[in-house]
């Protein structure tokens, strides 16, 4: 696996902030996770999960 604690770790942050109704980033949380996903296949279909919800978020702001 070539991920690194450090993505996980950015992730497991914005998905704290999203749950406690803080501010992130939904376009850059969407890229992280498709990262995640691609580097670490298996947690992919949870990651695969986080980006849609991510784009859906950001559709629904326009």
């Amino acid at each position: 696996m070539d991920y690194t604690w450090e993505e996980i770790d950015q992730m497991a942050d914005i998905l704290e902030a999203e749950i406690a109704g803080g501010r992130f980033d939904p376009p850059a949380a969407r890229n992280l996770a498709l990262r995640v996903a691609e580097l670490c296949p298996d947690i992919r279909a949870s990651m695969n999960l986080i980006a849609v919800r991510m784009m859906e978020h950001v559709e629904s702001t326009k």
